[in-house]
């Protein structure tokens, strides 16, 4: 496949923005969606959403927490239903009755009020390798959701590294749980090595690795689940030597048809200095 460089059209460290959350010094961003001025953004560290002007402005008086904390870890991502005007929020995976481990999604109304949990009827072989990407569909007067796993065929360690094998389960709401209905396959020619985020807008999906620092962008066939062709790879910019620079994008979410908005979490300290000056950080990608 063809690739080609996201072209970079702003970007802003988070904390020009948002304060960090209590006891904690870092922005820890894992996932983020538009909704009409703003952008809700989600992290790792914190189970609360934060709210930036679109513009990106410091200062701006929408700027800031939304809605009341909750106990735990963090968020993993964030959709939102217009249909159902509420947020969904991402839990990867918490230890379930049964002994596996299970992700949860949060409910929250467009004012950022907790509505209910429910478990994810898909098992996990690690707590830290579960879901990494959220997107609410409807179809057809149904609600879904769409739930990117983070290894490859949705398995943790180095199984889940070997590329080819990029899953998405299509969830529907079934009493107190998501059940999976359907499970769709990303191209086996794509060679990422991990996913991070997941986006759509109409027929057209976009995934990120965050390991290959890459997007790959295809054509989601929503009638049957099916991806149409093996579309198109695209990198996240890069040094003069070919060196990446965003080594920690793992929100994304379409703001026009050749536009995203990203997140990126802390770096590692596996990590160059290059990678830090990109983290905690929200961007703005267009598409070549």
């Amino acid at each position: 496949m063809a690739r080609r460089v996201l072209k970079v059209v702003k970007e802003r460290k988070l904390a020009q923005f948002i304060p960090p959350p209590a006891g904690s010094a870092v922005l820890e961003a894992s996932g983020v969606v538009a909704k009409g001025d703003h952008y809700y953004v989600i992290f790792d560290n914190v189970r609360q959403i934060a709210r930036v002007d679109r513009r990106l402005v410091a200062g701006a008086k929408a700027n800031g927490w939304f809605g009341r904390p909750r106990e735990g870890d963090g968020y993993e991502d964030i959709a939102y239903s217009p249909e159902r005007r509420r947020f969904y929020l991402l839990i990867e995976a918490e230890k379930h009755p049964d002994g596996t481990y299970k992700a949860q999604i949060d409910e929250c109304s467009e004012s950022g009020r907790f509505e209910r949990r429910r478990w994810v009827e898909v098992a996990f072989e690690k707590r830290n390798t579960g879901f990494e990407g959220l997107v609410a569909v409807r179809r057809e007067g149904k609600d879904y959701l769409l739930a990117l796993c983070e290894g490859n065929r949705c398995r943790a360690g180095r199984r889940g590294n070997k590329p080819g094998g990029g899953r998405i389960h299509v969830l529907e709401k079934t009493g107190k749980i998501w059940e999976p209905v359907e499970r769709i396959k990303l191209p086996p020619n794509l060679d990422f090595e991990d996913y991070s985020a997941v986006a759509l807008r109409g027929d057209r999906i976009a995934v990120v690795s965050q390991e290959s620092s890459r997007l790959w962008i295809g054509r989601l066939r929503v009638d049957d689940w099916k991806i149409v062709g093996t579309g198109r790879v695209f990198d996240f910019p890069r040094t003069k030597k070919g060196k990446p620079m965003y080594c920690t994008v793992e929100g994304l979410c379409w703001i026009s048809d050749d536009t995203f908005v990203a997140v990126s979490d802390l770096s590692k300290r596996r990590h160059s200095g290059r990678c830090r000056k990109k983290d905690e950080s929200i961007h703005i990608f267009r598409v070549p």
